[in-house]
C-alpha cells in the first residue's frame, strides 16, 4: 500500500515539474481576464461535473469570502452546483443542459465562464461553452493535456500537464487558488 501511495505522490511531482512553460502564459492570461472582469464589475460563473462541481463551488467560496486578503469585498461569483437547478433541468430538458440553461439565466455580455472538465469533452459544458458565446461571455476552460473539444472552443484554455484524472482535479484546483491570489493582487 506504501508503494502505491508513494507512487502517486511521485507521479503528482513528475506531472508538476515537466509543466511546460507556455502553460504559465494561459494561466497569466486567465488571471488577467478574470482580474479585469471582476474590475469592471461583472462576474464570474463557474461549472464542473463529478468531482470538478466540487471545485467550481470552492473557487466560488473563495471569490466570494478570500484566500489571503480577508479584508477585501467578496467577488460576484456563481457555482453552477445547485442540485434543484441541476436535477430539475437534467429531468426536462437533459443532463447536457444543465450548464447552458444556468449560463442562459445568469450570465450576461462581459461575465466570464470558468469550466473545469478533465476530458475537455463533457457535452454539457461544450453547450455552455456555445451559449457563453452566443450571450458575449468570455470563457476559460481548465483540463488535463490534451483539452478536447474545449480546447479549441474557449477564449483561454488552462491544461494541467497530466492526463491522469486524479492528477488533474487536483492541479485544477491549486491552480485555481493561484489565480484567486492573483485576482486579489489585483483588484484588491
Amino acid at each position: 500500500m506504501t508503494d502505491f501511495i508513494r507512487n502517486d505522490y511521485q507521479l503528482l511531482i513528475d506531472d508538476v515539474n515537466s509543466t511546460p512553460e507556455e502553460y504559465f502564459v494561459s494561466y497569466q492570461k486567465a488571471a488577467d481576464l478574470t482580474a479585469e472582469t471582476i474590475a469592471n464589475g461583472n462576474k464570474v460563473l463557474i461549472c464542473g461535473n463529478g468531482g470538478s462541481s466540487s471545485t467550481a463551488s470552492h473557487i466560488t467560496n473563495d471569490f466570494v469570502g478570500h484566500i489571503n486578503n480577508w479584508q477585501r469585498n467578496g467577488y460576484p461569483a456563481i457555482s453552477f452546483t445547485d442540485t434543484a437547478v441541476i436535477t430539475a433541468v437534467a429531468n426536462d430538458f437533459g443532463y447536457e443542459k444543465i450548464f447552458e440553461k444556468q449560463v442562459n439565466a445568469y450570465g450576461k455580455q462581459d461575465d466570464l465562464l470558468w469550466c473545469f472538465s478533465t476530458s475537455g469533452n463533457s457535452a454539457n459544458i461544450v453547450l455552455a461553452v456555445e451559449e457563453a458565446k452566443r450571450k458575449g461571455i468570455k470563457t476559460i476552460v481548465f483540463t488535463a493535456r490534451g483539452g478536447g473539444k474545449l480546447k479549441d472552443m474557449c477564449d483561454v484554455w488552462c491544461p494541467v500537464n497530466t492526463d491522469d484524472l486524479i492528477v488533474a482535479e487536483i492541479l485544477h484546483l491549486y491552480l485555481a487558488h493561484s489565480l484567486v491570489k492573483v485576482v486579489e493582487e489585483k483588484v484588491g
